[in-house]
C-alpha cells in the first residue's frame, strides 16, 4: 500500500526513497516467497547478462524510441508466444520484455559510448 509520503513494508512504514533490502526485495519479488524471489532474480540476472552479451552498449538502442522499440519487438514476440506457443516458450518471452523493458529503465540507451 502507498501513500504520498510512504510505502508500507513488512517492518512498518518507510519513506519511498529507503532502500529495501536484499530479503524485503526477494519477498516482494516472489510474492511473499523468499525463494520464488531468488528464482526471478537469478532468471533476470541470466537473461540480463545474456542479452548485454548479445547485445552490448552501445549497440543495444542509440534513444529513447530505438529502446522502446526494442521493448515492443520483444512484446510482439511474447503475443505470438501466447497465441501460438509452448507455456515455456511464453515465459521466456516474457523474461526477454522484462530484461529489454530493464534495460531501458535503466538507462542503457542514453549511454553511447560508455
Amino acid at each position: 500500500m502507498e501513500s504520498a509520503t510512504g510505502i508500507r513494508s513488512a517492518v512498518g512504514w518507510r519513506k519511498v526513497e529507503d532502500v529495501v533490502e536484499l530479503m524485503e526485495a526477494e519477498l516482494i519479488l516472489g510474492n511473499g516467497s523468499v525463494q520464488a524471489g531468488r528464482g526471478l532474480m537469478a532468471a533476470l540476472a541470466k537473461r540480463m547478462g545474456e542479452a548485454r552479451e548479445k547485445h552490448p552498449l552501445p549497440e543495444h538502442a542509440d534513444g529513447t524510441y530505438q529502446a522502446l522499440g526494442v521493448v515492443g519487438e520483444e512484446y510482439h514476440e511474447l503475443v505470438i508466444a501466447v497465441e501460438k506457443e509452448t507455456p515455456e516458450r511464453m515465459l521466456d518471452e516474457a523474461l526477454d520484455v522484462a530484461v529489454t523493458a530493464l534495460r531501458m529503465w535503466a538507462g542503457e540507451h542514453e549511454r553511447r559510448g560508455a
